[in-house]
């Protein structure tokens, strides 16, 4: 997130003439110190009025140093006045002698406790020597006395930033804010202090904002930027505020909502803010993207492609709408359909990985297996860590008859994690699709099932592989805890058909047999059994 705000840096507010430091910079004289100067008796606490006079209207035209001479013969005549002495630390100041600007300064300030303006200008006088601490001492007791006081509040948020305590300068900024509401720069700086220090308070902050000026874009994009994963009755409340719906932000509120709602598993109140999102700005490229998610994670991939589709027709060069559609194809077996979309988006994004990934998943889906293994492997080229690309690019080459390939790449995938499930039973299935190695690919589907023992593609693995050992029984009780889990399976429900073959349950077998054909209707293996099996 770019903010948007300049900080209104503390140099700014101090005296602009001051075009250096000192080498060493000066302490705060104590009243001790002043004290010990030589009293000047006031014999008449009007004198010196006119040297008093002369000396301002020198310092007006610039003059500083004969400002000094008029100052101090007014002292001399008897004047006694905080006026005289400030005006003389500000002389002094002009012409870069900082140490006797501080000196005078505090005599000043000694003279009229109650002047605020001195205790302000001297504490300036300080920042703008980098004596950050002795300007907060300064300021502080400032707010000791005058706590409703917004800009000092201000200006000891700024002393805090440049000290680096982050907390006290956002506390500071807050709180001049909290007793000036027109002081909206306050929270302004604090919001990009805090974004900048990644300060927990970001959120909070950008809050305070919003409910300042609810039709302030920044603001609003700020606090749902700054608020992700955060509460979503907090979000809701601020659907109460009447003006925040003229917020050009304010699609980005619902779909907040609606993102939170599924963080938290909520699916039909996710889809209700991002259709509320939709009917406002029917182009809206977040709520599009997501409803479709919404509607391929509720089982409607009917509608989930209907979105996608718009997703494209408003957006034709971004490669996310694609992605939805094929695989909402996908997922309704429309593997062509699938296939034309990718294509599109790779005519756009020829070497972008996600779209050469679903290139080849889709024609993996459709069998098209020389050009699954093409798009698998570039994919792969694309991101050498991928793991699915490497899941999908084996299983290619198996089909292939790739098998050193595709053992090449099952066993990195093994070595990369030990866990992987998936890993351990495609290596089986491959072993003992080309009956190779049957006792090696049994240890391999028995790890997959130690780490996930309740995947159907897993226990009709191991149960595939005893059939192949003629283990008959063996077969028969973990193709039918698969069956369990997943019984629209044509590959499982064949498998079991024919593991009832061999135990001579003939009727039984034609029965799956069946049901696979109802799946994969153009599987000629399957019309062979039945028409075989049927006819004895």
């Amino acid at each position: 997130m770019k903010m948007k705000y300049l900080i209104i840096t503390i140099s700014t507010i101090f005296l602009a003439n001051c075009a250096s430091t000192s080498s060493e910079l000066p302490k705060s004289y104590t009243e001790e110190s002043i004290k010990e100067e030589k009293t000047i008796e006031s014999v008449d606490p009007f004198g010196g009025v006119q040297f008093f006079m002369d000396g301002m209207m020198f310092f007006e035209q610039g003059d500083y140093a004969r400002a000094i001479l008029e100052f101090q013969d007014a002292i001399e005549a008897g004047s006694n006045s905080a006026e005289v002495f400030f005006n003389m630390s500000e002389a002094y100041w002009m012409l870069q002698k900082f140490d006797k600007s501080i000196f005078y300064a505090n005599k000043a300030i000694l003279l009229d406790e109650d002047a605020l303006d001195y205790k302000i200008s001297l504490g300036k006088k300080f920042i703008a020597l980098n004596d950050y601490e002795s300007s907060l001492e300064i300021f502080s007791k400032i707010i000791e006395t005058d706590s409703n006081n917004a800009d000092v509040l201000f200006i000891i948020g700024d002393l805090k930033a440049e000290l680096n305590d982050i907390d006290g300068a956002l506390l500071y900024y807050q709180e001049a804010f909290n007793k000036n509401n027109e002081l909206i720069l306050a929270l302004e700086v604090a919001a990009e202090l805090a974004y900048n220090s990644n300060h927990r308070d970001l959120a909070k902050i950008f809050r305070k904002l919003l409910l300042a000026d609810p039709s302030n874009s920044e603001y609003l994009r700020g606090y749902l930027e700054s608020n992700e994963g955060g509460n979503v009755d907090e979000l809701l409340d601020l659907l109460q505020i009447d003006s925040i719906q003229f917020n050009p932000f304010f699609n980005n509120l619902y779909n907040q909502i609606a993102l939170e709602y599924l963080r938290l598993g909520r699916l039909e109140s996710a889809e209700e803010f991002l259709q509320k999102s939709l009917s406002r700005k029917d182009n809206d490229r977040f709520a599009l993207y997501y409803l479709s998610l919404v509607y391929r994670d509720i089982g409607r991939n009917d509608l989930a492609l209907e979105i996608s589709k718009k997703h494209t027709s408003f957006y034709p060069n971004d490669k996310e709408g694609y992605i939805n559609s094929s695989i909402a194809y996908i997922s309704l077996q429309r593997f062509e359909e699938a296939i034309d979309e990718l294509n599109i988006a790779v005519s756009i994004f020829p070497n972008d990985f996600e779209v050469n990934y679903f290139l080849g998943l889709a024609n993996y889906s459709a069998r098209n297996f020389n050009k699954a293994e093409k798009f698998y492997a570039k994919s792969l080229l694309l991101d050498q860590e991928s793991i699915a690309a490497m899941h999908g690019l084996a299983m290619t080459y198996d089909q292939n008859e790739k098998w050193k390939k595709s053992d090449e790449l099952y066993t990195k995938l093994i070595a990369i994690n030990d866990k992987d499930a998936q890993a351990y039973n495609n290596f089986a299935y491959s072993l003992v699709e080309r009956d190779e190695d049957l006792e090696y690919a049994l240890s391999l589907a028995e790890k997959a099932i130690q780490i996930s023992p309740d995947v159907s593609a897993y226990l009709d693995t191991i149960g595939w592989i005893y059939y192949k050992l003629s283990e008959f029984e063996k077969a028969k009780d973990y193709i039918s805890q698969a069956l369990i889990y997943e019984d629209t399976s044509s590959v499982i429900l064949e498998h079991y058909g024919d593991v009832l073959i061999s135990l001579n349950e003939i009727d039984e077998a034609i029965i799956f047999y069946k049901k696979a054909l109802l799946i994969d209707e153009d599987n000629n293996d399957l019309k062979l059994k039945i028409s075989s099996y049927e006819s004895e």
